[in-house]
């Protein structure tokens, strides 16, 4: 999910760069396959390895802070927060890293012992928390598509 949040957002945001759109799209992909490897092997599908598949994705969602600082050089903070949507992106990372935390650390559970075994649980929150991260992430994604949309798709010197 995370990968498939960064691809849409990256071709709109570089949508008349393609040397950058397409070393971006190709890193966010390699490592979008790589979690899926890591996370699909049977050594880290343990327990033990909970902390580390929580970092592993927290990693892959913070490799967006590398494009999305290169829109705010070139188009300025301003226009990337508002025309290019890169609010609601930091609002999903934001929900994204708050799930990721919850789960590694298995808060609440932690602190409530047998009081969280059926509901409100760490794993549960954080499927809430990325489901609410994909709402967040649709609303930017169409206001970025219908910026596009309505520009024509041209592509001016210095956007």
């Amino acid at each position: 999910m995370i990968m498939g949040s960064f691809v849409p957002w990256i071709y709109y945001s570089f949508y008349c760069d393609i040397e950058p759109k397409v070393i971006y799209m190709s890193c966010v992909c390699v490592l979008g396959v790589l979690c899926i490897v890591i996370s699909q092997w049977e050594k880290f599908s343990t327990a033990k390895y909970r902390s580390v598949r929580a970092v592993l994705f927290a990693a892959l969602g913070l490799s967006g802070i590398v494009p999305a600082v290169h829109t705010m050089v070139r188009q300025g903070f301003l226009r990337s927060v508002t025309v290019g949507q890169l609010g609601w992106l930091i609002l999903m990372a934001v929900l994204y890293l708050t799930g990721a935390f919850l789960y590694a650390k298995r808060i609440p559970e932690r602190y409530f012992p047998g009081k969280c075994d059926l509901w409100f649980q760490s794993h549960q929150i954080f499927h809430i928390l990325v489901v609410l991260a994909a709402v967040v992430h649709f609303h930017g994604i169409s206001n970025l598509q219908q910026f596009r949309f309505l520009d024509g798709g041209q592509c001016m010197a210095n956007v």
